[in-house]
């Protein structure tokens, strides 16, 4: 069997697929799997996925109607047969020595999970993108004291360290004995619960902070880019599914990140309305809607907003979502539009 076994959701990859296929298999660590599962896709690359496949027998394709990203890693996750998974997004591509890297690291350090950085790509530019957790190796003991309590949602309220799972290098054997899988019919931040609960899982980890081979393309027609006419539902979802996960835990409160979860999906949520192109009093129902929800107002009631590590603006914002001042809203956002145009 391969030591990696690499998992590639394809949807709609037609232009990116074979360049991220090529970066995979030329890694100069070359004991791996890849796993191609096409989701359904409605352009050419099924059958581009069977052709990369014909000219190298490392490749492996699975075809599936579509069920989104999460059901697609799912099936890869199912047919690896690695000490190690990890994946990549259809539409990026790695520098050749990731694997060698990330594999020697988790063999010396004996690692259930190894992280790097990432870099976005636009057409005119890249941008390191990396996180707050201090870089290196972690032990249960260190992780309990550093990594847990920022494991869920960062206390300036951002994504943690695991969000991107294209970043992570993770025992397979730790994610059966777990049976941790993707939340399914969850299309946006996906990776947030597999990612926490790998983070958690593991015993000892290894963050190669600022080291980014992984080439993350901003590309706008991909699932990440795509707006949703209403993100709401789907992230009361994920919060629920979040909630039900980590408050069983007895070793560590997460009750808090639990509800800076809910807090940032309020702000995704918010920032969803204020932009979109509606009518005024269908905007006011819409925030109603996020606002007026049993759990956001439990939250808002716990929350200590002072305490949090964000922007005034974002602060005075968030007070206002509290109070659910709907007509001081509206001058808000009428404020910051002037202050774009």
């Amino acid at each position: 069997m391969p030591q990696l076994s690499v998992i590639v959701p394809v949807y709609k990859a037609e232009q990116y697929l074979s360049a991220c296929v090529e970066s995979i298999l030329g890694q100069s660590f070359s004991d791996l799997e890849l796993i191609l599962v096409d989701d359904g896709s409605p352009d050419g690359s099924p059958a581009l996925c069977d052709q990369l496949a014909r000219q190298d027998g490392r490749v492996k394709v699975i075809h599936q109607e579509n069920a989104g990203a999460a059901a697609a890693r799912d099936r890869g996750i199912e047919a690896a047969g690695g000490e190690y998974i990890t994946f990549v997004d259809s539409d990026d591509y790695i520098d050749g020595d990731m694997y060698e890297k990330m594999m020697e690291t988790a063999h010396t350090h004996m690692c259930d999970l190894v992280i790097c950085d990432c870099c976005k790509e636009w057409p005119d530019r890249r941008e390191l993108y990396s996180h707050s957790l201090p870089g290196g190796y972690y032990d249960r003991a260190r992780m309990e004291e550093v990594y847990f309590p920022q494991l869920l949602m960062t206390a300036s309220v951002e994504y943690p360290v695991t969000i991107s799972n294209c970043l992570l290098l993770i025992r397979r054997s730790l994610v059966e004995r777990e049976h941790i899988r993707y939340p399914h019919g969850i299309r946006f931040s996906e990776d947030l619960l597999f990612g926490a609960e790998v983070g958690y899982a593991a015993e000892k980890i290894y963050y190669q902070k600022g080291w980014a081979p992984y080439h993350y393309r901003q590309n706008p027609d991909s699932v990440t880019h795509t707006t949703y006419r209403n993100k709401w539902p789907m992230l009361l979802d994920l919060h629920d599914r979040i909630a039900r996960s980590f408050e069983r835990k007895r070793d560590f409160d997460f009750r808090p990140q639990i509800d800076r979860c809910l807090l940032f999906f309020v702000y995704l949520a918010m920032g969803e309305i204020q932009g979109a192109d509606l009518p005024e009093r269908e905007r006011g129902k819409r925030i109603r809607e996020v606002l007026d929800h049993p759990s956001v107002r439990q939250m808002m009631g716990r929350i200590s907003i002072s305490e949090l590590e964000i922007s005034w603006k974002l602060k005075v914002m968030t007070y206002l979502y509290r109070l659910r001042a709907l007509p001081l809203l509206r001058l808000a956002r009428r404020y910051m539009q002037a202050r774009q145009q």
